[in-house]
């Protein structure tokens, strides 16, 4: 797997997640754990430490810098300074005939003067005490189409509900709803319209914790539409 990216790890926890839900005698903690997990990635402000290929050259002007996110890119920048000093090692093989793993291999075992040095190291990012940690959600826009006018009127209804008293989580976004994707509980599955829930329950599945219900947004495959 190549590297990921914070938004990446969290959507993959949330499809696991989405996908125990649906299973039974699925331990509730692990559930609990995967789900924080997902928000402790949404709020770190910085990247991941991350793996740098670096090499040194030392030749005989001095010595060249490389750095780069894959030995492949970093060999390949290798490679092109030994093929444009080729004529050195005397060897008559063509360079541009050759892998850039190759060339360097060849290069440095016959160049008695000019040495290859190369390491990956991993590269921390430190977070200064000054910054606080921003919180960063992913919300899903899709159509209000998906949902029936009869259901946008339970969400107008429910949204300046208080939030014990509403059956799910929804806030009014001028020309739509956000509504959380959490998992339904108590009664809410039975108030919540059909459609409404496959909505929920598709947003949570692209690992999405509100789901944005916009007026101008565009209409998604695999949910149910319908006339206003």
């Amino acid at each position: 797997m190549t590297e990921l990216s914070h938004v990446e790890l969290s959507t993959i926890m949330a499809r696991v997640r989405t996908a125990l839900v649906g299973i039974d005698n699925v331990d509730a903690g692990l559930l609990a754990d995967l789900q924080q997990a997902e928000q402790w990635l949404d709020s770190r402000p910085l990247p991941l430490p991350v793996d740098v290929h670096v090499g040194f050259i030392d030749h005989k002007c001095g010595g060249n810098h490389y750095a780069a996110f894959s030995r492949k890119d970093l060999i390949a920048e290798i490679a092109q300074f030994c093929r444009e000093w080729w004529s050195d090692i005397r060897d008559k093989r063509d360079p541009a005939t050759l892998d850039d793993e190759q060339v360097a291999e060849i290069y440095f075992e016959r160049h008695e003067d000019e040495y290859l040095w190369t390491e990956r190291i991993s590269v921390a990012v430190s977070v200064p005490e000054s910054v606080s940690p921003l919180r960063i959600g992913r919300h899903l826009v899709i159509s209000t189409s998906h949902i029936r006018p009869s259901t946008a009127d339970l969400l107008d209804q429910w949204a300046p509900l208080l939030p014990e008293a509403r059956p799910l989580g929804v806030a009014e976004a001028g020309y739509g709803w956000f509504v959380l994707t959490d998992p339904l509980d108590g009664k809410a599955p039975e108030m919540a319209p059909p459609e409404l829930r496959a909505a929920i329950d598709f947003a949570r599945a692209q690992g999405c914790r509100w789901l944005l219900l916009d007026r101008d947004a565009d209409c998604v495959d695999g949910l149910e539409t319908f006339d206003w």
